[in-house]
């Protein structure tokens, strides 16, 4: 087996679930975000926000490193990218628990499996002071997307709006 079996459950969310060997549930939810880029953008409708959640966890222990999570993960961006070409997704690295540097290490490590010639992703990062954290974010889109420059602007737009506090 190179990866897990998944199903799109669907819903709001678009939600897939997949099982490990050690019963633990993952969900990959792909979130609608349309306001994200402002009301006035072209595809406001195709842009979602990649969850990637522990849905239930029987061990109460950290899940450990299984090599087949990341084919997973890969294997259900290519899924949802077959539904819309047009789909744009946007990672924000969770900080709930200051795990973050691991889970955009754990992040990497499943675009690299995923990552193909007809996408590009685009990374950026907001460092809050006060806070002492530093928030990743990473776009993905399609190389044929006819709006790929409109795409790439906008969220270049975005991050320096909000690191200037808009």
């Amino acid at each position: 087996m190179s990866r897990y079996n998944f199903d799109f459950v669907g819903g709001i969310q678009n939600s897939y679930l997949f099982v490990t060997q050690k019963q633990i549930i993952y969900e990959i939810l792909f979130k609608p975000t349309p306001y994200l880029f402002g009301e006035g953008f072209v595809l406001s409708d195709e842009i979602v926000e990649l969850v990637i959640k522990v849905a239930n966890n029987p061990t109460d222990r950290r899940p450990p490193l299984d090599v087949l999570i990341a084919p997973t993960v890969a294997a259900i961006i290519k899924d949802f990218y077959e539904k819309s070409s047009l789909t744009i997704t946007i990672f924000i690295c969770d900080t709930a628990d200051r795990r973050h540097e691991a889970r955009w290490r754990k992040f990497n490590r499943w675009y690299e499996y995923f990552a193909a010639s007809d996408y590009i992703r685009i990374d950026d990062s907001l460092r809050d002071k006060k806070e002492a954290v530093l928030y990743h974010w990473a776009l993905i889109a399609k190389n044929d997307n006819p709006y790929l420059r409109e795409v790439g602007l906008a969220f270049l737009d975005l991050m320096a709006d909000l690191r200037i506090g808009k």
